[in-house]
């Protein structure tokens, strides 16, 4: 079967020869097409010699059909006038039709079968087939790519963005032989894929690149003379090589890495995937030199191509890989752990020992949060042996390293310290230490790390570490022991974890102090064998507040202060004690008790709180003595940092025992007045601004004329009595006394008149709001600050 081919000359019009068949269409678009300019600087008559030194054009074109043009220009030496002439021989392909033997077109180059004159009779002589020339051998095609190294992996990049966007700018490709312009295409249709390559438009030669040629060849003087050459992207090869430059197009470098190795063979034995892995997988099988990105997407691949890939042909990767291999890149660290799990099972352990060797040593000396997690029998002896040697520093800085998240990677490594045998007892503390912690901080999320988990079931002597620390913890907040259980697996009894046992167990109803017991016997511990756990048990079942005075105190005589002692739930006592109700009458008797029974343990502002609760509680009674201020202030400052609920009782027992309207009480007023405490002040105003006040206030004149008598002693004793005196007078005192029947303020001014003769006038005109020595500096204040008076 001989090709449809069509002849042309430049002297004469229209074709020359057509073989029968030719479409008349397509006759008309080649004689559009056919054409020969020749170099800038080419005689008018050049001698034969000359003509043979100008340079072939030949092209693959695309015609608007889908059929494609396949075209041997060649200048010919012409007498007269004319001085040079160029003849074109095209063979044309059908829209999907294809060479003999899938000749790709760029081969055909060079083949004695193009005519360079028009056959005798004007029929194209019959041709079948084309002959490859020998300047695009395989040798001659590596060869060359050896002299164009520096812009290799560059051209490759632009001949898949060709391919893969068809609108983007066409390939310029500058020699100074267009030989080498047929030995780039050679170059790039090997790598293609076949389908890609037999459509992949192109000239090695043109003045001025035109057709729709995805690639065009030029000379140099003729790129220079291009009026847009902005328009295409260009590889110049006939000036110095650009400065090496990475190449972000992973295909491209690999491309280039292949026909520098000399194995183009690859290309076709990878034809079948599109995939960069592919071509990758083949090229470490083989032992083509790649880089780190390479590997690990060849690593990636195999990993994913299952039974696609032999037994042999998988042996063969690992061992070139694992040869092969950055062992401290991290981007090809990760491929590496992963190809030894995908493989894990598919070859024998001597097979896959290279690969766990090395992705081991990877993942370690790269950082890689997740690593390998490996079994005592993946290595053998010497391997295994070699490794610790040769990781062992490696290994021990990650363990010890703070800036790790504690569940991650330090307890990976944790493994592979103990399956090598790196010593690490030394750092066993620390690390299981750091891991509680952060499985008490967030136990939810511990229970998502992979690291974490596999650690608890693959490392008896870590989890049991863990578990201790954990427990230790537990014992201070068994809120957040219960947290970690209700999240985490962990097996626990009364030997191992007692205070995480107690967490896990549910607290018994009804009487806290029984609770206690019953949660303790629930776990087969007794407070008497096992006091460290009564605390524990206590945080429990009191575990938002503390118990009260009587629970607290019930709870030290069950068991004694020995056990206390020891449990060291000393702490827990004192809370009750120091956080204690103003209305919780034992906190007084258990600050007693706590003085008695731990005299020696407590410290000295422990034990200065307890006798400010005990000083507290005696106000009011027969114990109370004389200069409540002053003692209160001692026995505060003693205790500093006071507790807030322990500095409210102390300050609402003195307000409310200041206010309870007794005649004798007014040196001790005096005090609060001359101290200006502004925190004792504003207790003593809240407490008489409260109801209870008010009520009795309504229906006791001789305690309304006690406060009006208080209230108005001591003025200009410091600033802030004179405030709160004020304030008390005007905003609690004369509301009451306004809604008062009028035998009831008469009363209450003959008590006062009774004390002083002006007290009596004093609470009149207070009343009535007119100005007097007791509300002219509240009301000059009060206007300062411009509030009205």
């Amino acid at each position: 079967m001989s090709l449809a081919q069509l002849h042309h000359t430049s002297s004469g019009p229209g074709l020359a020869a057509v073989s029968p068949g030719v479409p008349p269409g397509i006759r008309k678009a080649a004689e559009h097409l056919f054409g020969y300019v020749p170099p800038r600087g080419t005689p008018p008559h050049p001698t034969p010699a000359e003509v043979d030194r100008l340079p072939t054009a030949y092209a693959l074109t695309a015609l608007e059909d889908g059929s494609l043009l396949l075209s041997h220009t060649a200048p010919v030496a012409a007498g007269g006038p004319a001085g040079l002439t160029a003849h074109t021989h095209a063979v044309h392909l059908p829209h999907g039709a294809a060479l003999p033997d899938d000749a790709l077109p760029v081969f055909c180059w060079g083949a004695p079968q193009w005519a360079r004159t028009t056959p005798e009779g004007g029929v194209p002589k019959p041709v079948a087939a084309f002959t490859p020339a020998r300047e695009l051998s395989r040798s001659a095609l590596t060869q060359f790519a050896a002299t164009r190294t520096p812009w290799l992996a560059d051209f490759f990049a632009a001949i898949r963005t060709l391919v893969a966007d068809p609108a983007s700018p066409p390939l310029v490709v500058v020699e100074r032989d267009p030989v080498a312009v047929a030995r780039w295409l050679a170059l790039a249709a090997t790598a293609l894929p076949p389908s890609e390559a037999h459509r992949l438009t192109f000239t090695t030669y043109t003045r001025v690149p035109a057709h729709g040629h995805r690639i065009s060849g030029m000379l140099p003087e003729d790129y220079a003379a291009l009026d847009d050459p902005g328009r295409y992207r260009v590889l110049d090869c006939s000036a110095a090589p650009p400065p090496p430059r990475p190449v972000p197009d992973l295909w491209a470098r690999l491309c280039a890495r292949v026909w520098l190795a000399g194995a183009p063979g690859l290309f076709k034995e990878t034809a079948h995937s599109p995939e960069p892995g592919c071509l990758a997988a083949a090229a470490v099988r083989t032992g083509v030199q790649v880089d780190a990105e390479a590997r690990a997407v060849a690593a990636a691949w195999i990993a994913a191509a299952g039974p696609a890939v032999g037994q042999s042909q998988l042996a063969s990767f690992v061992t070139a890989l694992s040869a092969a291999a950055d062992q401290s890149d991290p981007v090809e660290a990760p491929a590496l752990t992963g190809l030894r799990e995908a493989l894990r099972g598919r070859l024998t352990v001597s097979q896959l020992e290279p690969l766990t060797a090395t992705a081991l040593t990877a993942a370690v000396r790269t950082d890689m949060p997740r690593l390998p997690f490996l079994y005592a029998g993946d290595l053998g002896p010497a391997l295994r042996d070699r490794l610790a040697s040769r990781l062992r520093s490696d290994i021990r800085r990650g363990l010890t390293d703070p800036a790790a998240p504690p569940l991650g990677r330090p307890l990976a490594l944790l493994r592979i310290a103990e399956t090598l045998g790196v010593d690490h007892a030394d750092l066993l503390p620390e690390l299981t230490s750091r891991a509680a912690l952060a499985v008490f901080a967030d136990p939810e999320a511990a229970a998502g790390i992979e690291e974490f988990r596999s650690t608890l079931t693959g490392s008896p002597s870590v989890r049991n570490a863990v578990v201790d620390r954990l427990d230790a913890l537990a014992a201070e907040d068994p809120a957040a022991g219960s947290r970690v259980l209700a999240a985490l697996p962990l097996e626990v009894d009364r030997f191992s974890a007692p205070h995480l046992l107690l967490c896990s167990l549910p607290v018994p109803e009804g009487d806290r102090v029984a609770a206690v017991e019953g949660l303790l016997r629930a776990g087969g511990l007794s407070p008497m064998t096992a006091p460290e756990a009564l605390g524990t048990a206590a945080r429990r079942v009191w575990a938002e507040v503390p118990p009260t005075g009587d629970e607290a105190r019930r709870l030290l005589a069950a068991t004694g202060s020995d056990t206390h002692r020891t449990a060291g739930t000393l702490p827990f006592l004192l809370r009750a004690a120091f956080e204690a109700r103003p209305d919780d009458e034992e906190a007084g008797l258990l600050a007693t008790d706590l003085l008695n029974s731990f005299a020696p343990d407590l410290t000295a502002r422990d034990r200065a709180a307890l006798d400010l609760l005990l000083y507290t509680d005696r106000l009011g009674t027969p114990a109370e003595g004389t200069e409540w201020v002053r003692h209160l202030t001692e026995h505060a400052t003693a205790a500093a940092p006071l507790p807030d609920a322990l500095r409210t009782r102390a300050e609402r027992a003195l307000a409310h025992r200041l206010l309870a309207g007794e005649a004798d009480d007014i040196a001790e007023l005096s005090d609060l007045a001359r101290s200006g405490d502004a925190a004792l002040l504003a207790s003593y105003a809240e407490v008489a601004a409260e109801d209870a006040t008010a009520q009795r206030l309504r229906t006791d004149p001789a305690y309304a004329a006690a406060c009006f008598r208080d209230w108005s002693s001591h003025p200009g004793a410091t600033p802030a009595w004179d405030e709160t005196r004020l304030s008390l007078l005007t905003t609690v005192l004369r509301p009451v006394v306004r809604t008062l029947p009028a035998e009831e303020v008469r009363q209450i001014e003959h008590l006062l008149a009774s004390h002083r003769s002006t007290l009596a006038e004093e609470f009149r005109a207070a009343n009535q709001g007119r100005l007097t020595r007791l509300t002219r500096g509240l009301t000059t204040r009060g206007r300062r600050r411009g509030t009205p008076s």
